[in-house]
């Protein structure tokens, strides 16, 4: 069983993860200015 929680565990993380980007990359494509997209992108690269 322990591995079967493992896996799901590592889907979770995943989806996560990707949901995670697709915010982001929707974030810097509704950026209302240059700059601003600059500040999302400057922001994610910290993290």
């Amino acid at each position: 069983m322990t591995g079967i929680r493992m896996s799901l565990r590592r889907a979770r993380v995943t989806r996560a993860h990707l949901r995670q980007e697709r915010a982001l990359l929707r974030a810097l494509a509704d950026a209302p200015t240059v700059e601003t997209a600059h500040e999302i992108a400057a922001i994610s690269a910290r993290r």
